[in-house]
């Protein structure tokens, strides 16, 4: 994905993979997300992050990006949740496609 200097406590960066995945670093832990919300289709990376959660910019629903559950509704399914990993000094994700949410 990128050098992990390059990826800031706070930041966000989408990976056009398919299925598009979005990746956080939460106070220094890396997280990744599916970035299709669960409820209506909407791109998660386009909403507002607040350092834990991320608000879909179609209905307003918030999802946990630790572990993709949702905080509110209408969203009521959880995002798929991916592997993150540093070796060396690279960001690796692994992206599981055959693994439902």
């Amino acid at each position: 994905m990128c050098r992990l200097h390059e990826f800031p406590p706070g930041a966000l960066r989408r990976l056009d993979t398919s299925p598009p995945v979005v990746v956080f670093n939460v106070g220094g832990w890396l997280y990744a997300i599916d970035d299709v919300c669960t409820h209506a289709c909407g791109i998660l990376s386009e909403g507002h992050f607040d350092g834990t959660s991320l608000e879909c910019p179609v209905h307003l629903s918030r999802f946990d990006v630790r572990n993709g559950e949702p905080l509110c509704p209408p969203a009521t399914e959880p995002v798929r949740t991916h592997r993150v990993e540093v070796s060396g000094n690279e960001i690796v994700v692994h992206i599981d496609i055959g693994r439902s949410a």
